[in-house]
């Protein structure tokens, strides 16, 4: 890899590190389904400002117009909100955490899925060591009795992740063969055709009792414009330069940069559970992700449609 893509590899970790802040901090004065309906409305604005200048990206997109339903619904509306109310209750940087296990959760999945791939030793060893990962980030509240709107929201991030994995496979299957980023201007805006009524509505039955901060208005923009808009730009852009299996190394600085930006801005203690957590689960990504199986087309295509939940599974 070249500077320059060093470069855009480290700018998309940073992108998508970043998002579990901007949500934290946006949660405090919005509620999830306002903040998730903002960032698929201004997502969507500034993906269709970059797609004009590729007209051969809206080819064949009428046709996946269900499809692109289906995978808004899995792949984005559901975890979107689920991640953000669970953050109302878990720091960012363990929500980096937890939200990383979207491999263990496609595995598990896969195993039963219409031609989906049969789990191997290796591949449970690294569902194993990831759920323990889990174990030791969450355990230890869950042991001492402590909040229990803590276990609640870590456990509605998990659930995020279930539904991220389900998302995906449902990519793979009913968006196979559109031309570069079209799948995430497809789900993003279908989002906001969804969402973005239902949250001004919601703003308008029960408005906020003051108008949003500017530092929660600044985050609600990074999170679409940075964490969704040029995140996506960057994903599209390494896969077409190195491919799917170099940029797949965002994997395991995604997390890790969440959990720096949660502890140096807004002053997140980080513990040994944490960072032993994070350890296993980024170990058990690391041994599903190994190249057990020869190259197929279709392992290619999965990472070119998931963004960064597919991302999280290798060739293979």
């Amino acid at each position: 890899m070249k500077a320059k893509e060093y470069l855009v590899l480290f700018a998309l970790a940073a992108l998508w590190g970043a998002s579990f802040l901007f949500i934290r901090v946006a949660v405090a004065e919005l509620s999830p389904i306002v903040l998730v309906g903002a960032r698929f409305v201004v997502a969507t604005i500034g993906l269709l400002l970059f797609v004009p200048f590729q007209p051969a990206i809206l080819k064949g997109w009428r046709s996946h117009l269900w499809g692109f339903f289906v995978v808004a619904l899995f792949n984005a509306i559901l975890p979107y909100l689920l991640i953000s109310w669970g953050e109302q209750y878990v720091p960012s940087g363990m929500a980096a955490i937890l939200a990383a296990t979207i491999p263990l959760a496609t595995v598990i999945i896969s195993q039963w899925w219409p031609g989906g791939e049969h789990i191997t030793w290796e591949r449970l060893a690294g569902v194993g060591l990831g759920l323990l990962g889990v174990a030791i980030v969450i355990g230890p509240t869950a042991l001492t009795g402590g909040s229990s709107h803590y276990l609640i929201g870590a456990g509605a991030i998990l659930l995020g992740a279930v539904s991220y994995a389900f998302g995906g496979l449902f990519a793979h299957r009913m968006l196979a063969g559109l031309p570069s980023i079209l799948p995430a201007l497809g789900q993003t805006a279908m989002g906001a055709c969804i969402l973005g009524p239902i949250a001004g509505s919601a703003l308008v039955v029960s408005p906020p009792a003051h108008f949003p901060s500017t530092g929660v208005i600044v985050c609600v923009l990074a999170l679409a414009l940075g964490g969704t808009t040029l995140a996506y730009i960057c994903f599209y852009w390494l896969i077409d330069h190195v491919g799917p299996t170099r940029t797949v190394i965002v994997t395991y600085l995604l997390p890790c940069m969440a959990v720096v930006y949660g502890t140096l801005l807004l002053h997140e203690a980080v513990n040994i559970s944490a960072l032993g957590g994070l350890f296993f689960v980024l170990l058990g990504i690391f041994l599903i992700g190994r190249r057990t199986h020869s190259y197929s087309p279709a392992s290619e295509h999965a990472a070119q449609t998931m963004p960064e939940q597919a991302l999280l599974q290798k060739k293979g």
